[in-house]
C-alpha cells in the first residue's frame, strides 16, 4: 500500500515538472512519513531513503523512526509499536547552470540615454538633485559619478558624493567608494 501512495504522489509531481516549461537535467524523488509512536498525538517527520522501499523493510523504517524520535526528543522507544500518520514524496527537477550573458556594451554615451529623472536627496545636511539611473538599461563599460541613484524594482543603489561606478560586462557594479575602498554590487555571478 506504501509503494503505491507514494507511486501516486510521485505521478502527480512528475506530471507538475512537465507541466512547466523548462527541462530537468535530472530528477530527485525523496521520500519521507509523519510517524508517532501508537497512542501519542503529535508526529515525528521522518526522510526515509528510497532504499528502505526497494528492500521492504519495515524494521528499518522503524529504527529510522526511533533514531529521530530520539534526536528529536532525547528519548525513544524501540519495543514500542509505532504507527504512519501521513506520507510525504518531493519531487525535484534539476536545472542545467546557466551559462552567464554579457549585457551590450556602451558605444561612447555617459549615460545620458539610461537616466530616468532626478531625485532630491539628502547629502551632507543638503537636498541635492540628484541623478537617477534605470539598472536594466545600463550597458557594459557605462560610466556614472556620483552622487547618483541606480534604480532597479526591489532595491536602489546610492552613489554618494565622489564614488565612482562602472559596468562590467555580465551587468555588475563596481563601485569605487570616495576614498578608494572597491566594491561590488553583482546582478550575475561570473563562471569560474
Amino acid at each position: 500500500m506504501l509503494r503505491s501512495v507514494y507511486g501516486d504522489l510521485e505521478r502527480q509531481g512528475r506530471e507538475a515538472l512537465a507541466g512547466t516549461s523548462v527541462q530537468p537535467r535530472h530528477i530527485d524523488i525523496k521520500r519521507a512519513a509523519d510517524m508517532r509512536y501508537v497512542g501519542q498525538e503529535h508526529a515525528v517527520t521522518v526522510d526515509l531513503p528510497l532504499r528502505l522501499f526497494e528492500q521492504r523493510d519495515r524494521v528499518a523504517i522503524k529504527r529510522v523512526f526511533d533514531s529521530m524520535h530520539a534526536l528529536r526528543y532525547g528519548t525513544s522507544a524501540p519495543g514500542e509499536p509505532a504507527e504512519i500518520v501521513s506520507l510525504r514524496s518531493t519531487v525535484t527537477g534539476s536545472l542545467r547552470k546557466p551559462r552567464p550573458q554579457k549585457i551590450k556594451r556602451a558605444n561612447g554615451t555617459r549615460g545620458r540615454s539610461t537616466m530616468t529623472g532626478r531625485r532630491a536627496v539628502y547629502f551632507n545636511g543638503a537636498f541635492r538633485s540628484t541623478p537617477a539611473y534605470d539598472r536594466a538599461a545600463l550597458v557594459a563599460g557605462q560610466r556614472i559619478r556620483g552622487p547618483a541613484l541606480i534604480e532597479e524594482h526591489a532595491s536602489t543603489t546610492v552613489l554618494l558624493p565622489g564614488d565612482r561606478l562602472e559596468v562590467d560586462a555580465y551587468g555588475n557594479l563596481l563601485i569605487e567608494i570616495a576614498g578608494g575602498r572597491l566594491q561590488a554590487r553583482g546582478r550575475r555571478r561570473r563562471a569560474r
